[in-house]
């Protein structure tokens, strides 16, 4: 009678519970895996990001050094408090947008020849020279950077009497106005002026 228990102990097992258990293992494990190749996508989305985000930095610090050394303007002190007008000075009070000189005559005038310099806090720059022949009124100062101080010398010969007067070309109001007179004929304007494009 023992014999019988003994060989049932001894008889092997059957198959089909351990290929479950294997099938399930891998089925876990493909599952697994699959969640490890999506987590390994994402931190690699993220380190090309971080590194997009370092190059940006790297950039920005460059531009901001740059900004740091650059002199800084001098329009808002200007602007602020300008200096009064004379005779031979012409101070705009205000912001001039799309800055003109014009001549106020219905006479001929002489031509006048003007020199556009911006003032930077390390010194001044020539922008440009123009001639504002008897043909024309007034003509259109090619100011090269907005926001910044300009100081317009103009000369002319001796003989007609008008006043040279800068205008805010967006809208056409005086700025500020020099007389041409007998024994004046050189003077200059300061203004900070604003390109209209």
């Amino acid at each position: 009678m023992l014999a019988l228990p003994l060989l049932l102990l001894l008889a092997p097992v059957p198959a089909a519970p351990q290929e479950a258990d294997a099938s399930a293992l891998r089925s876990q494990l493909t599952r697994l895996e699959g969640e490890l190749r999506v987590m390994r996508g994402e931190v690699a989305a993220r380190d090309a990001f971080l590194g997009t985000v370092r190059d940006e930095l790297a950039l920005l610090r460059g531009e901001l050094k740059a900004l740091r050394e650059r002199p800084q303007p001098v329009a808002a002190p200007f602007l602020a408090a300008p200096p009064p007008s004379s005779d031979r000075f012409g101070a705009a009070r205000t912001a001039v947008f799309a800055p003109r000189v014009e001549v106020e005559s219905f006479l001929r005038h002489d031509t006048v020849v003007l020199r556009v310099r911006r003032l930077e806090a390390s010194g001044a720059r020539l922008v440009a020279e123009l001639e504002l022949t008897p043909d024309l009124s007034g003509i259109d100062l090619p100011i090269d950077e907005s926001g910044a101080v300009y100081l317009v010398d103009w000369s002319t010969s001796e003989g007609h009497v008008y006043n040279l007067v800068l205008r805010d070309g967006a809208s056409g109001l005086l700025a500020a106005s020099c007389p041409v007179k007998e024994k004046q004929a050189e003077g200059r304007f300061a203004l900070v002026g604003y390109r209209v494009d």
